[in-house]
Parts: C-alpha cells; sequence; structure tokens
C-alpha cells in the first residue's frame, strides 16, 4: 500500500488574529505588521500589550497559537490515516518554531492613507516542501528495510519514523539568505489597523517565510479540484504516473519513489498470499505475475465527475473499465488443467510453474471489459489543496474497480 506524504505544514498555520495590527501614528500598520511578526517568526508576544492587550489576553493568544498549530497537525495526520501522540505533536510544533525563529525580516509602511495603508514585509525563508520530502524518504527508505507482519505495522513504523525525521529536520532547516518580498494592505477598523485581508493574512506570512523557490502568495481557492485530486492519486495508483503528484506540491521524484514503496509492499502481499495457499512460486515468477497485473491494470480508463462540493467537503464520483481477472484465472485454471492431463504432469512444482506462466500470458493478452464500474467517494479540503477524505479506502477501492 502506497505510504501517504502529509501535505505541506504550510497550511497548518492559517491564524485568525484579525485584531491584533493596531496603531495610531504615522507607522501604526507597520507596527501592527511589526508585532504580527515577531508573534509568528519568533514567538514574541511581549510588545501585543502596546496594543491594547493585557497580560491574560497575551497569555492566551500564545496558547492559542500553540493549540492550533497542534491540533491542525493532529486533524491532517488523522485525515492522512495515521495517529500522533501529544508528545510527538509537541516536538512538530517546537520544531516548526524553532525553524521559524530563524527567519529574519524588515517591515516597511510604504503609503498611507486616513484609513488605507500598505505595508511590505521582506523575510528570509526555507523550504517547508523540501523539508517534508526529505523527512518521507528517509522514512521510506528505513521502512524497505525491515520486515512486518502486515501493512499496517509498516504504516505505523513509517510514521513514527517520518514524524522524527521532520522534527529534526525542521529544527535544521536551512535558511535562505535572501529575502522574499510581498506588500500587504491594511485598513483602519476604528482604531486598530488590521490587514486588509484578514482571513489569509497568516497564511501568506508564513508562505513568504517556508517557500524557497515560489513567492507567489496570491490565495487561490483551491490550487487542484476534488475531480482533479481524484485523477492524480488514480493516475499514480493505477497507470504509475507520478507526474501528477507537482499539482499536490510534491515533486515527481517523490512520487516516483512512493511508487517503489508500493510495488513492494503489493510484491510481499503476493508472496504470503500464494504461501497461505500452499503454492510454491519463485521471486522472479511473482514478480512477473506482478508486473502483469500492473501493465493490465494500466490499460483501463476512467472518468472523474465533481457531484457536490460544500465547505470543504466534496463528493466524486469516479467511474472505471477494469481487468476482468476472475474470468482470466478461471481460463488459465482450465488451460492449466487440460495441459495437465494431456501432458500426464504429476509434479506439483511443474504444475506450479505451468499455471504461473498461464497466468502471466493471460493478463498481458487480455483485453479491458467493455462494461465500467462507478464509485462515489469523499474528498476534504485542507487550506487549497483537496485529497480523500480515507486515503487508504480510496487506494484500495480504485484498484478494486481496476480489478473484477
Amino acid at each position: 500500500m502506497m505510504k501517504k506524504r502529509i501535505l505541506s505544514f504550510t497550511v497548518l498555520v492559517v491564524l485568525l488574529f484579525s485584531f491584533l495590527f493596531s496603531g495610531c501614528d504615522t507607522n501604526a500598520a507597520k507596527n501592527s505588521a511589526d508585532i504580527y511578526c515577531s508573534l509568528i517568526f519568533k514567538s514574541d508576544a511581549q510588545n501585543i500589550q502596546k496594543i491594547g492587550l493585557s497580560d491574560a489576553d497575551k497569555d492566551k493568544l500564545i496558547k492559542d497559537y500553540q493549540d492550533k498549530i497542534k491540533s491542525e497537525l493532529k486533524k491532517n495526520l488523522l485525515l492522512m490515516g495515521y495517529a500522533a501522540s501529544d508528545e510527538q505533536l509537541n516536538s512538530i510544533s517546537d520544531a516548526y518554531k524553532e525553524a521559524l525563529s530563524k527567519i529574519t525580516y524588515e517591515t516597511k509602511q510604504i503609503s498611507k492613507s486616513v484609513d488605507q495603508a500598505e505595508v511590505e514585509i521582506s523575510a528570509t525563508n526555507f523550504d517547508i516542501k523540501k523539508i517534508d520530502e526529505k523527512a518521507s524518504v528517509a522514512a521510506l527508505d528505513e521502512t524497505d528495510k525491515m520486515n512486518f507482519a502486515n501493512n499496517d505495522e509498516e504504516n505505523k513504523k513509517f510514521s513514527e519514523i517520518y514524524l522524527v525525521k521532520l522534527a529534526e529536520e525542521l529544527k535544521s532547516a536551512e535558511i535562505s539568505s535572501d529575502k522574499a518580498s510581498n506588500t500587504f494592505k491594511f485598513k483602519k477598523v476604528n482604531k486598530y489597523w488590521v490587514a486588509d485581508d484578514e482571513t489569509n493574512f497568516g497564511y501568506k506570512l508564513v508562505r513568504l517565510a517556508t517557500s524557497k523557490d515560489n513567492h507567489d502568495l496570491s490565495i487561490n481557492e483551491e490550487s487542484i479540484s476534488p475531480k482533479e485530486s481524484a485523477e492524480v492519486f488514480w493516475n499514480l495508483v493505477i497507470k504509475e504516473d507520478s507526474s501528477g503528484m507537482e499539482k499536490l506540491g510534491y515533486s515527481k521524484a517523490f512520487g516516483d519513489r512512493i511508487i517503489k514503496g508500493m510495488n513492494k509492499t503489493d510484491f510481499n502481499d503476493f508472496k504470503k498470499q500464494f504461501s497461505k495457499l500452499g503454492v510454491s512460486l519463485s521471486d522472479s515468477q511473482i514478480q512477473s505475475i506482478l508486473d502483469a497485473l500492473r501493465n493490465g491494470m494500466s490499460k483501463t480508463s476512467a472518468t472523474f465527475e465533481e457531484v457536490s462540493k460544500a465547505n470543504n467537503t466534496a463528493q466524486v464520483k469516479v467511474t472505471s473499465t477494469s481487468l476482468n481477472l476472475n474470468s482470466i484465472v478461471n481460463q488459465v485454471g482450465t488451460t492449466t488443467k487440460n495441459q495437465v492431463i494431456s501432458g500426464r504432469i504429476t509434479d506439483k512444482q511443474k504444475i506450479m510453474d505451468a499455471f504461473a506462466t498461464n497466468l502471466i500470458n493471460a493478463i498481458n493478452n487480455a483485453q479491458i471489459t467493455s462494461g465500467s464500474k462507478s464509485n462515489s467517494f469523499s474528498f476534504t479540503k485542507i487550506g487549497d489543496l483537496w485529497i480523500p477524505s480515507n486515503t487508504k479506502k480510496y487506494i484500495e477501492t480504485i484498484g478494486e474497480m481496476s480489478m473484477n
């Protein structure tokens, strides 16, 4: 089963502190931006009293900010099929704050009218996607060397290693010496200066500090639709095509690494199943059967229809053709039985070898059925990305749909 990579952590830090950005002098908007940058990048809230907040408000603000990171991380881990202890969540939260604390920034108020202002914020940055990917690949490499009783055990170990590696990579994050800049609009509401785009201001600021190569801070309602996401995952699992991974913010190389791990898991599952059935096949025979199945599945096609979408949930209907595996197996059984009878084959291993050869040939020569199967799947929006609400179930089901 494919190891699922946890989405980029920039989507975990969207904060709702619109009331922070206050001030009354000529640099009021700049002062508000300074206070906010200090809070986000340095976890320093000592100056927020200057904008009318009490010590109790300050303490609650810091706690809410820390809890927000951990609760969002926990939600995303659960969504991707993993769980994390409070200790692990604290470790990632602390590591993320440690990485952000290395950021240096500058603010400059570039325009101001009675109730409108613009502040330019410049910040050094680190590449969170590269950090996340490096931690994931390291975890995949380590679990590749281990033996597991089942997929759940393997996925649990992968999650444990991944979270440790992620914390390590965040703590040692390399900060770019170059600064990226963006101009933010502020507006005066009563006596306070607030970001014009209150909802996305924190998200944009963190993106400024966590993307090494892309400083386009435009906020799309969705960078990938539920329908497109369904197709990306379908192509990855069924076609072994990782090119669409970039739409999810990941490299094609990482997608290829996922496919490699997925094939390894499938091989081990096949080997265990054949062993349980008392079928003795060599590793090369099992791999050839798996290769034939992969080739057959890649010939199937699918259509994707967005059935519904509201707020952060959506339904996508997937309709696909399939490889009639049941018919193939029955045909191979008959062919092998006839060979055994006509050739008077009595050696069990030779019979198994004949069956494997016939199965491989039959799969390679099989035609895709003219009919189709359909299923509807739930998708959940995180930040500007849509992913399957239950990734494991989605992958398993589309695999079953491609073979009947």
